[in-house]
């Protein structure tokens, strides 16, 4: 009771102070000033008293004067508020309410404020941040309710606006929620998660290993499963052999995120017998309102996953973006060609019921765009459609194909962007290659102008894919488009004529993404070239289209000779303007591999007001995962963004940060 009475007037002194912070220590020295001078000079000593007096009295009559204004000023709130009793109407108010001015100072507070935040409180200075968690005028000026918490309780505290001779005042009513706001805090932790889990390439993994063998690996790879999930207090169901199904809240989804899913780790260092299997999981992670919901979302996040290579968790929220974690090893072949045959006669009745076919790739067309295209075309005029490419030759990287194909008769099938309008009709297909983004092709604006869409892409997939194709032929782990659209000829079950230039062309395609047949590169990509080779494609032909100009090869080399090293990755930078920039930057990039301790490369180059970065790899560091984190995607091993608005220092600092973060 003494140390309540204590802190009670201590409260006081401290409401005393602030009402009179220089009256106070004024009078106390005016008043020993005058006694000491009664002693020497008694008129003096009298003069000192008036003086203090009046101090006293003018301190009095402003205090007065500012305490009717704070009258008025509550009293316009109260009239704002609707409130009829204009003398204790704030005061009473069934909420603390609190008044400060434009320098986050309090000015007034009525009994509640008092007794939730001041009484037997730390209650210091006279700053209203402390008790708004740090907002101050900027943020509640904006009239918006304010999150704060003081002490152990959590409140809302609603703005409001008065104007008193023409300056704002600020009043925050607070509302305790902290009750309301725990148990949202545990709706939202106890939210449905629904999670698939698909064991990638199971039987290639498991192809040379007897039955019995087989089982225990299973069995094996099924309890590392099991035991990381029981972990999280999960529900596991193994619905397939090679799939589960997860049922979670979001609290453990938040562990396991924090965790980086360690699962995927887990299971890729698995070993039989001390030989790594290679066996690699992909997770579709869906949140949402129900459990039906999350199912819907979880497949289509499952979807994401495996179009991106697999051996990675994607978690997509259901008004969020997706999340991605792991997506470390390389993608691996699959040899079942059923797939490809239904495509190819999926697409044969697409072109045979449309008027015409136009067909598209990504902007500043290189070899595999253009090759793959071309073996499109072949195909549409087999089945007797007329058929254009369209790509503009100004900007385009594959000049050298073109011109081969215009010395071979087969120009006519090329069609520029601003020309392309005259071939559209309301049966029109449109053929995309080489991407799978509508805001990487070459006229964007036909996309929308079309009904029938085809997509034939093997980059990974990224979130803003094209979704309204009819048919949307993705194959992560291919070559290049021109591999793909090769198998398609192969099994279209159509006699299709194709010439030597368009077996070169394919060629051409598989050649450039292959880098000369080192990189993803597999048995159906060999399958693909034996095939076209025995169309007659001439390999030296081929090799004459990589061809370069001798400035070209020369700011190759001073890219490569300037470029500097940051965590075994090799950055070059091309800073002046040059015409053939694209070709170079992707050329060096590729160069910068064959240093020794290089991991991956990085070229930038710099086009109006856009930092582009073209990026290389051997498989040790997955170049897509770094140019996603800078809006960019690709492959693991070749991949490319770009930074509107940026210098080249920023975006080498940029880019050092998501090395640091993947590397």
């Amino acid at each position: 009771m003494k140390n309540s009475n204590e802190g009670r007037m201590k409260q006081v002194l401290k409401k005393v102070m602030k009402a009179y912070p220089i009256t106070i220590p004024a009078t106390l020295i005016c008043i020993v000033m005058s006694l000491i001078m009664l002693k020497y000079n008694v008129f003096v000593a009298l003069v000192g008293i008036f003086l203090t007096v009046g101090l006293v009295l003018v301190s009095f009559i402003i205090r007065i004067i500012s305490k009717k204004r704070l009258e008025d000023i509550v009293n316009a709130l109260n009239s704002k508020l609707l409130i009829a009793d204009e003398g204790d109407g704030l005061k009473k108010f069934p909420l603390p309410v609190v008044l400060i001015d434009d320098n986050d100072a309090v000015v007034w507070y009525n009994k509640l404020f008092f007794k939730h935040f001041i009484e037997d409180s730390l209650y210091e200075g006279n700053d209203v941040k402390q008790f708004t968690s740090g907002n101050g005028v900027a943020s509640i000026s904006e009239l918006k309710p304010i999150e704060c918490s003081y002490g152990k309780k959590k409140y809302t505290a609603y703005p409001s606006v008065v104007k008193y001779n023409g300056k704002e005042f600020h009043a925050l009513y607070f509302v305790d929620d902290t009750l309301l706001k725990k148990y949202k805090s545990a709706y939202l932790a106890t939210r449905p998660v629904f999670m698939i889990i698909n064991l990638d390439s199971v039987d290639d993994a498991l192809n040379d290993f007897r039955d019995s063998q087989k089982s225990e690996i299973l069995g094996e790879v099924e309890t590392i499963i099991e035991n990381w999930f029981g972990g999280y207090n999960c529900i596991l169901r193994k619905v397939q052999n090679n799939r589960f199904l997860v049922f979670a809240e979001k609290d453990n989804l938040i562990k396991m995120m924090e965790d980086k899913f360690s699962i995927l780790t887990q299971v890729r260092a698995y070993t039989y017998e001390n030989k790594q299997i290679g066996l690699t999981l992909s997770v579709g992670v869906g949140l949402g309102d129900n459990l039906p919901q999350c199912e819907k979302i979880a497949r289509q996040a499952l979807d994401m996953a495996m179009g991106r290579g697999g051996d990675q968790v994607a978690v997509k929220p259901q008004n969020g973006e997706y999340e991605f974690f792991g997506g470390v090893s390389k993608g691996v072949e699959k040899r079942n060609k059923t797939r490809t045959r239904m495509i190819a006669s999926a697409i044969k009745e697409l072109i045979k019921t449309s008027d015409n076919v136009l067909i598209m790739g990504h902007r500043f067309a290189d070899l595999d765009s253009l090759g793959s295209a071309v073996g499109v075309a072949m195909i549409c005029k087999a089945l007797g459609r007329n058929v254009k490419i369209v790509m503009s030759t100004k900007t385009s990287l594959a000049m050298p194909l073109a011109k081969h194909l215009i010395a071979n008769d087969m120009g006519d099938i090329l069609v520029e962007p601003e020309n392309v309008d005259e071939y559209l009709s309301e049966k029109t297909l449109l053929v995309v290659v080489d991407t799978h983004r509508q805001s990487f092709l070459e006229t964007p604006e036909l996309f929308d102008k079309v009904d029938k869409i085809v997509v034939i892409d093997h980059h990974r997939k990224t979130v803003d894919h094209i979704n309204k194709a009819v048919i949307f032929y993705h194959e992560p782990f291919s070559s290049s488009a021109s591999e793909m659209v090769t198998e398609i000829i192969q099994y279209i079950n159509v006699d299709v004529v194709v010439p030597k230039a368009c077996a070169e062309a394919l060629m051409s395609g598989i050649t450039l993404d292959t880098k000369n047949f080192v990189m993803k590169t597999g048995v159906r990509t060999f399958e693909a070239a034996a095939y076209l080779r025995s169309l007659g494609a001439d390999t030296v032909a081929v090799k004459q289209l990589f061809a370069n100009s001798m400035e070209t090869q020369k700011a190759k080399s001073d890219v490569i000779k300037n470029s500097s090293m940051y965590q075994n990755c090799s950055i070059g930078v091309i800073d002046y303007e040059l015409e053939n920039v694209r070709i170079v930057a992707s050329q060096a990039a590729d160069e910068l591999l064959n240093i020794d301790g290089v991991k991956g490369s990085f070229v930038m180059f710099v086009t109006g007001d856009t930092v582009n970065i073209s990026a290389r790899s051997y498989g040790d560091i997955n170049v897509q995962l770094v140019m996603e984190e800078l809006g960019g995607g690709g492959h693991q091993t070749m991949a490319a963004a770009q930074l509107s608005g940026e210098n080249i220092e920023n975006a080498i600092a940029q880019l050092k940060c998501a090395i640091d973060k993947f590397v």
